[in-house]
């Protein structure tokens, strides 16, 4: 199966090669005596995580990662509490926990990079960046560097599984978790397999709210009944985003314009709306219900709202996407046997022709691929063509 997804919504299948992934048994990639550093964030995932691998007797240590300095910014980021709850797991399963600083880092190649998109009038997914760039990237370099470690196994409570590939035993593929209401191989699209190739995810094949939390609790671990966390973490749970981004980013205001051109409302800034989201206009109103942005123009700073959310200017048939990250290195191969029910040009950029149109698309999100149950790899969204245009 050849799967498009958007998000995290399946946006079109069609026929094309094998089911067969091999084994994706994590206990089968680890040796006995192999190094293992399991990535904790103090949440119940990461603490389950690091207590089927200690149950397992492997050689286990703990990294925490620091990527955010509350003491920049008036919000509230909670790493100091999370580092708390990290060692405390730690102390229960006897295994020794390290903290790595990784602020400048995450400034540098994350935070700057999702401003500059926002700036742009665009929608960044950071998770996808600090996956990518920090988490399996800096990271993994510094445990190497810092723990004097080379090659040592990276163990996170990411909802993905990891399977080697068949024709080279070297290299993995990247699989949906089997829980497909938390599966998350979309944010790990944007890593490469190389890097794939040391991480491993216990939870893959579990599903948390049958498996993950009754894990804990029968564990007794003292996160097994902490809520899971909502917020990205340099702005936290209880702040608005688009008010946290004025910090960081001048707010232009500029016009809000309905599609017949008329002037409805202002708007403080192109960040604080995106694709898909509804728009409150003061004194205006319709008879098709709420207003919603369907589009922005970063040069004449207006942002463009549509009457209703069936509204055709919502949806989208057309996107190009690039440059394409694959995870194998290289673009799969389409034999003449495939069928493949979508239009898509794969050289540094991509662009697929949807069979049935989406909602909200947004320019600066990721495209992923999926063939099955395995991801091929994503790019970031360049364009969009809606479907009124298309008529």
């Amino acid at each position: 199966m050849f799967r498009i997804r958007h998000g995290a919504r399946a946006l079109y299948t069609c026929t094309n090669t094998s089911r067969h992934h091999g084994t994706t048994n994590w206990q089968a990639r680890i040796k006995p005596g192999d190094k293992v550093y399991v990535g904790m964030s103090g949440g119940v995932d990461s603490s389950v995580t690091a207590y089927l691998l200690k149950s397992q007797n492997y050689d286990v240590e703990a990294i925490f990662m620091r990527n955010w300095d509350t003491r920049d910014e008036r919000g509230e980021c909670p790493s100091t509490r999370d580092y708390h709850d990290v060692q405390r797991v730690c102390a229960q399963l006897d295994i020794k926990c390290h903290q790595i600083d990784l602020v400048k880092q995450y400034w540098n190649q994350v935070f700057s990079t999702c401003l500059d998109v926002f700036a742009a009038g665009q929608t960044p997914n950071p998770d996808i960046l600090c996956n990518s760039q920090i988490k399996f990237g800096v990271l993994l370099d510094e445990i190497d560097r810092r723990l004097h470690t080379s090659g040592a196994w990276f163990v996170t409570g990411h909802y993905a599984r990891t399977t080697a590939c068949e024709t080279h035993p070297e290299q993995v593929r990247l699989l949906r978790g089997v829980d497909r209401r938390k599966d998350q191989s979309y944010y790990l699209s944007g890593v490469s397999g190389r890097r794939l190739s040391r991480a491993v995810f216990p939870l893959g094949s579990l599903i948390k709210s049958q498996h993950v939390r009754q894990i804990a609790r029968d564990a007794r671990l003292v996160t097994a009944e902490k809520e899971e966390s909502m917020g990205i973490c340099f702005v936290g749970e209880r702040r608005r985003f688009d008010k946290f981004l004025a910090e960081y980013l001048p707010q232009r205001e500029g016009d809000v314009v309905a599609s017949n051109g008329r002037v409805i409302g202002r708007h403080h800034g192109l960040f604080t709306k995106t694709i898909g989201q509804a728009a409150s206009i003061p004194g205006v109103s319709g008879m098709n219900g709420k207003w919603y942005i369907y589009a922005k123009d970063p040069v004449k700073n207006c942002m463009y709202a549509a009457l209703g959310r069936e509204n055709p200017l919502l949806f989208s048939n057309d996107i190009t996407a690039g440059p394409m990250h694959w995870i194998a290195g290289t673009a799969p191969e389409f034999g003449p046997d495939n069928r493949l029910e979508l239009d898509a040009q794969v050289r540094d950029h991509i662009s697929v022709r949807f069979r049935d149109a989406q909602f909200g698309v947004a320019s600066g999100q990721y495209l992923t691929l999926y063939q099955g149950d395995v991801c091929l790899g994503s790019a970031p969204i360049g364009s969009t063509t809606d479907t009124a245009r298309n008529r």
